[in-house]
């Protein structure tokens, strides 16, 4: 059975942790964090890692802020979520705020605003045979709930609301 981690001699060698990176960046992105809790996880020492990092940032093969525009423009718009929990998800990854605020930027430039209003829609109409019976106040505050999860922000929410009851 192979042993997860190094041995204490490969630890400090960046050059195998720039391996271990490789490998890891070859079977799928990685944001920064990601990146160095595996490899602290296997054992390579703090200091190696950081060394690591910067030298793949250096060429790009790390970049949280293309990891987090790939990410939104992934998601944004054809995900039932707004744009709070897609950046909750991706600071969940490790990715820091300026990188999110910055990859929003760019992507926003690229497509435009994304209409929120019509992504809670969508939600609204997935879930609308789930609280077909309800009374109309708890089916208001049900669809709330459901909405503020899945990261749309209350005047969002107000809106697709007050339209649903018209309807």
């Amino acid at each position: 059975m192979r042993s997860r981690s190094v041995s204490e001699e490969r630890a400090s060698d960046p050059a195998a942790a720039h391996e271990a990176a490789l490998r890891l960046l070859e079977r799928t992105r990685q944001t920064r964090s990601e990146l160095a809790r595996k490899l602290r996880d296997k054992g390579y020492a703090a200091a190696v890692v950081e060394g690591v990092l910067e030298r793949l940032a250096g060429v790009g093969l790390v970049d949280d802020v293309e990891y987090a525009r790939a990410f939104l423009r992934g998601r944004w718009g054809r995900r039932a979520a707004g744009r709070r929990k897609l950046e909750q998800d991706l600071r969940g990854r490790g990715v820091p705020p300026e990188a999110i605020a910055r990859a929003r930027a760019t992507l926003e430039s690229e497509l435009g605003d994304v209409d929120e209003t019509a992504s809670a829609r969508r939600v609204i109409e997935q879930s609308a045979r789930r609280y077909q019976n309800l009374e109309p106040h708890e089916r208001r505050r049900r669809l709330w709930a459901l909405l503020m999860r899945r990261g749309f922000d209350g005047e969002t929410i107000q809106a697709v609301l007050r339209a649903d009851e018209t309807r």
